[in-house]
């Protein structure tokens, strides 16, 4: 499909080159600006910034609490910022590996937070890794790698797997969850030229696979199989898609190289997201 103003529609005003997005159960839009701010959007338009770490946020991802959990790739840490605004630093890494670049994270069924840290873009076989933050924010590494740029990340709708996307190489990997350093499956192959970034499953196991390079989303299939999703090739509409999100039948997509979000309708329900509680999770 090539994106066009007849199939899609653009959400926001001026924002600050987005990195990220994602969709609360009441349909309230949040996406990153790369000033550290968080934009609060709804469907009719309405936008207001929650707050500003002063960083540059990548990857957000919601709890259960309607707090914002982000990968700010400036202090580097992952910080959590409440609805009233404020600010609590979850985690700049461990005292062997502190962040490099945290770039996304997405939680499991027990609340941790598992984020990427990408590592150095140009160097091979790569320096990226993966660490996870438990819900009393204590951190430890969950694979070593070496990953190539590690990005976006999501598990799958049984809840087995953490898909990993390498942007360097460019393909899509995956790792056990309950088997941390395990073995990674390379699973989708991206064309050559692209830069993924962002993943969002879909319930039938579907994964949206959004690429800085082209402006386009790919799909990818359980068996593998990789098929042009949806592409802008004047770069206007989607412009360096990165990070993206299904919600009620529509597809969010965050550009980083622009000033909005783009919306396009699909048929795809989106794979059920954990979003913990923390105070039911962590002892006083």
């Amino acid at each position: 499909m090539i994106v066009t103003p007849a199939n899609c529609s653009m959400l926001g005003e001026g924002l600050d080159h987005p990195e990220s997005v994602c969709v609360d159960d009441g349909n309230t839009i949040f996406a990153g600006g790369e000033a550290g701010q968080l934009y609060r959007l709804s469907g009719d338009g309405q936008q207001s910034i929650v707050a500003s770490t002063g960083g540059f946020l990548l990857g957000i991802a919601l709890d259960g609490e309607g707090c914002v959990h982000a990968c700010d790739c400036d202090q580097p840490a992952v910080v959590r910022i409440a609805p009233d605004g404020s600010i609590q630093q979850r985690s700049t890494g461990t005292p062997e590996h502190r962040f490099v670049i945290p770039n996304y994270g997405v939680f499991d069924v027990d609340g941790n937070l598992y984020v990427s840290d990408s590592g150095d873009y140009w160097q091979r076989p790569g320096t990226g890794c993966i660490l996870k933050i438990a819900p009393d924010d204590s951190t430890t590494l969950f694979h070593a790698g070496p990953l190539q740029f590690a990005n976006g990340l999501a598990i799958d709708p049984s809840g087995q797997w953490l898909y990993i996307v390498q942007s360097t190489v460019p393909d899509v990997v995956r790792v056990p969850l309950r088997e941390p350093n395990g073995e990674l499956e390379p699973i989708h192959a991206l064309p050559r030229g692209a830069v993924p970034d962002g993943l969002a499953f879909a319930d039938n196991g579907e994964l949206l696979i959004a690429c800085y390079k082209p402006d386009a989303v790919y799909r990818g299939f359980p068996d593998g199989r990789v098929e042009l999703f949806c592409e802008d090739p004047t770069g206007e509409l989607l412009s360096r898609p990165t990070n993206v999100a299904l919600h009620n039948g529509k597809l969010y997509i965050a550009n980083l190289g622009g000033w909005h979000i783009t919306v396009i309708d699909v048929d795809l329900r989106p794979a059920p997201l954990h979003r913990p509680n923390f105070s039911t999770l962590v002892s006083p």
